[in-house]
């Protein structure tokens, strides 16, 4: 159950990975040998022995059999291929998969103390033939657990240390370090046991170290001990798989940058005010200043035919007619003629600022993934299209306010034109026809013609009722500009998190599941060595 759970929670974190752009290769073929080994039946784990040129790994196995099993000879190297020394009760399991270790020369035995065991004698190291260790590196990673066989004269060997025991020995749980020869150096065995065991400890490698010599005379038992005793061969081939599946998932964390947290990669605070600069400097592009002269125009305009009288229908047509309706009084045309007053440098900038400062602190193989964020033409396009959305549903419905205020003063106005009709005709009579008339005594000027004085108190009371008209058509206008900026402030405001921080989220999140991965799957590499 745990190695289920520590695949699925790899295959998680490769999905992730894929998304940040990191190479998964090496994720990818843990997880495709893993399933495939655990898809073998057999209770028999694989052993591998690996060494050097003339270090006697075949001379051990043979002495582990009793008998000739892979040929041993002064000539170098001996062993070509590899060869597996199979129990006979296993051989028919065990062939599905020595097939997938493309292993095809097989020794069997009846030897039932190594029962549990498929032992392939691998090809040295250190061959002048490049092919021979290209089939040691390519089997390392498929097999359960490795005897690495060194002699008195090649157990420093740096080929072996650096290439091979410093690479897997965080991969395996069962492995071994085999000093053999040990009868060449007789009582000085002890001593340099201990040289390579402080040796290896330096070097951070924690591997048991058996002192062997490939004679009939029991010189092996330290190594046939530890490959027969207390050794549940599925729990070996468990804890090989759960290692290497830990190895794949630290290296995704470490390339990820989430080896030791995964903090958001910018901070709460961080993103609020980012997004509010951006916002400005966009709101900015579309001029909400300009917006409001538009809407209070707009609400003066749609006041005119309704409380201005005979006159105020003559201007509004006049108004229309020649277009300064659309110039001056189009909040909506306004709105969507955003793109003439600027262009998109200013509202990007803030967001390239943020992330050339979180660039330097992500690991390599991330930048590519975070610096997509600041990529000029898709920045400008998500921008343009958070502008593009918010003037579209801000503009869906987009018509002045009206007040019955309007009419009322239009009914009067109507009342003044009339009245002011009346007060022509009657100056028209007088001055024409000679009629009589009264006149109204009036402080510093004398007596004034009371048709004038009519004329004229109309004519102020018309200037009041469109003075009215206006102020309070302009009130509402206004109002109705504070509640339109209003809007459009959230709504861009709204828009602009979509888009700005959706793929930076979409790259916490991987960042996230790749931790979650790593965590899962070191829960359950514990649960496996209990």
């Amino acid at each position: 159950m745990t190695l289920s759970a520590s695949l699925a929670a790899l295959d998680d974190a490769v999905a992730a990975a894929t998304g940040l752009g990191l190479d998964t290769s090496r994720a990818r073929r843990v997880l495709e040998d893993a399933r495939r080994r655990l898809g073998f039946e057999g209770s028999a784990y694989v052993l591998a022995l690996v060494g050097g040129t003339g270090v006697g790994k075949s001379s051990l196995l043979n002495v582990l059999a009793g008998g000739v099993v892979s040929p041993a000879g002064a000539r170098r190297p001996t062993t070509d291929t590899p060869v597996a020394w199979v129990a006979a009760s296993a051989k028919a399991e065990t062939a599905p998969l020595l097939g997938w270790l493309d292993v095809h020369e097989v020794r069997g035995h009846t030897s039932g103390a190594f029962a549990d065991v498929a032992i392939l004698d691998l090809p040295d190291v250190d061959s002048t033939t490049p092919q021979h260790r290209a089939r040691v590196d390519e089997l390392l990673p498929r097999v359960d657990a490795v005897v690495w066989v060194a002699d008195p004269e090649k157990y420093r060997d740096a080929l072996l240390h650096d290439e091979y025991l410093r690479r897997w020995a965080p991969r395996l749980r069962r492995q071994l370090v085999v000093l053999n020869k040990a009868d060449r150096i007789g009582p000085d065995a002890e001593r340099v046991r201990e040289h390579l065991v402080a040796s290896l400890r330096a070097e951070g490698i924690d591997v048991s170290v058996a002192v062997t010599s490939a004679t009939a005379d029991g010189g092996i038992d330290e190594l046939r001990d530890w490959i027969v005793n207390g050794v549940v061969a599925k729990r070996v081939m468990s804890e090989r798989i759960a290692a290497e599946l830990h190895g794949a998932v630290l290296d995704l964390a470490t390339r990820a940058g989430v080896l030791s947290d995964a903090k958001p990669l910018i901070t709460v605070e961080q993103r609020a005010q980012v997004l509010a600069d951006v916002t400005r400097e966009a709101a900015a592009i579309i001029d909400l200043a300009g917006l409001e002269r538009q809407a209070v125009a707009a609400t003066r305009l749609a006041a005119r035919p309704r409380g201005a009288g005979p006159f105020g229908l003559v201007t509004t047509f006049l108004y229309r007619a020649t277009g300064r309706d659309r110039v001056v009084a189009d909040p909506e045309g306004y709105l969507r003629r955003w793109r003439e007053r600027g262009g998109l440098a200013r509202p990007a900038q803030p967001i390239r600022n943020l992330v050339g400062d979180v660039l330097p602190r992500v690991p390599p193989e991330t930048r590519g993934a975070v610096a997509s964020l600041i990529d000029a033409e898709a920045l400008h396009r998500r921008i343009s299209g958070a502008l593009d959305a918010a003037v579209a549903t801000r503009t869906a419905d987009v018509r002045a306010p009206t007040s019955f205020v309007w009419s009322a003063i239009g009914a009067l106005q109507y009342v003044v034109t009339a009245a002011l009709l009346f007060a022509a005709l009657w100056i028209a009579a007088v001055f024409l026809l000679r009629a009589p008339f009264a006149s109204v005594d009036v402080p510093v000027l004398g007596p004034i013609p009371t048709p004038l004085v009519v004329l004229a108190s109309l004519l102020l009371a018309g200037y009041l009722l469109a003075r009215l008209l206006g102020a309070h058509a302009g009130m509402l206008g206004r109002r109705w500009a504070r509640r339109l900026r209003g809007d459009l402030t959230r709504e861009l405001e709204t828009r602009l998190r979509d888009v700005l921080f959706v793929r930076l989220d979409d790259i916490d999140a991987a960042r996230g599941r790749i931790a979650s991965a790593r965590e899962t799957i070191e829960r359950a590499a514990s649960a496996t060595e209990r």
